[in-house]
């Protein structure tokens, strides 16, 4: 692993510790919450390093059980806004999952603005307009698709990825075989279901 990975899995592992069901009253109320069966849901985010034109964005893709099916991340270079990284998030993660197969699905994202865009019949114009229609374009992709809302607490493991692909060379995939580092959100947010 290298030292980079290693220091995110620390710094990861040390905030997310497990307290088991004993402590279930402090579980947040907004946690990740599977789809229905036979669904995926798709959990985006975007990131940005501050004072730099470094964006990133995490993608992943889990079943109704929790179990991690696969994730991506790339790197992007520009002074995009927050909200247009968001939508380059959404973009990345309808992209993957097309390619991965995924026909039936759910599109979750923490930033409701851009929930909002997305879901709106009303014409917006300029980038984030062209943006917002290419989001449309590739949910007609899919067999069944939903767009959802989360509070951050409930979309960490995009957070994550898309804060760790910021150190990284454009593009990662992980198929099945979830990274270490990752670990300890993952299993925070299966937990927080068992409870």
């Amino acid at each position: 692993m290298t030292t980079l990975a290693q220091e995110f899995f620390d710094a990861n592992n040390s905030s997310h510790i497990s307290h088991g069901c004993q402590a279930s009253i402090l579980v947040p109320l907004h946690v990740w919450r599977p789809p229905a069966a036979r669904i995926y849901k798709i959990n985006v985010d975007g990131a940005l390093k501050t004072g730099d034109s470094v964006r990133g964005v995490g993608v992943v893709v889990r079943n109704e059980n929790g179990e991690f099916m696969a994730a991506c991340g790339r790197r992007l270079q520009g002074s995009y806004e927050a909200r247009q990284t968001e939508f380059m998030a959404a973009i990345e993660g309808l992209c993957f999952a097309i390619d991965m197969g995924f026909t039936d699905a759910i599109l979750e994202m923490d930033t409701q603005v851009c929930i909002q865009s997305i879901l709106s019949t009303e014409e917006c114009n300029g980038v984030d307009g062209l943006m917002i229609e290419e989001v449309k374009s590739l949910l007609n992709n899919f067999r069944a698709v939903g767009c959802q809302w989360t509070p951050r607490c409930g979309n960490k493991v995009a957070h994550a990825l898309a804060q760790f692909i910021i150190h990284c060379n454009e593009f990662v995939t992980w198929i099945e075989d979830v990274p270490i580092w990752l670990l300890p959100v993952l299993e925070a947010d299966v937990l927080s279901l068992k409870c």
